[in-house]
């Protein structure tokens, strides 16, 4: 988390629901609209669950209002993101690059033009898989075992 807090200058915050001020604060970052951040950001990282609200929330206009050196994450649900959109403002220089580690059709078809691209980071699904995370799993899921059998 060092990492990336040491790029992250003016943090800003978007949810569709309502505001989390908790987080505002926690992260010192600044609450707007999807327009606004979707013009002001530098990096989007989109960890959303897929509702029928999500489904293609991210698409060719979204991608237009984004800045040209703007990179995208998507670390939630595949089909929040239309697909063909991105792949369309990757290789119209609408957005700089994309890092994806979920997609819109799992699994990835292995002629998919984002495996062909240079300015696409793409993983299989397993973008939390580092030891420190997988601990923690099997941590909370102990935790959770124990729990039960003791009527918690």
């Amino acid at each position: 988390m060092e990492i990336g807090w040491s790029i992250i200058t003016k943090p800003v915050l978007y949810n569709a629901r309502r505001r989390h001020q908790e987080a505002e604060d926690r992260f010192n970052a600044r609450y707007c609209d999807l327009d606004t951040l979707l013009q002001e950001a530098d990096f989007v990282c989109v960890v959303l669950p897929l509702t029928t609200e999500t489904r293609h929330l991210f698409g060719a206009n979204q991608f237009a209002r984004m800045k040209s050196s703007a990179i995208f994450i998507n670390a939630g649900r595949g089909p929040v993101v239309d697909e063909n959109a991105l792949i369309a403002a990757l290789k119209n220089g609408e957005i700089y690059a994309a890092g994806l580690d979920v997609f819109e059709y799992e699994p990835l078809s292995v002629d998919s033009p984002l495996l062909g691209m240079s300015n696409v980071v793409a993983v299989p699904h397993i973008g939390s898989a580092t030891h420190e995370t997988r601990y923690n799993m099997m941590a909370c899921a102990v935790d959770n075992l124990i729990d039960a059998l003791q009527g918690k």
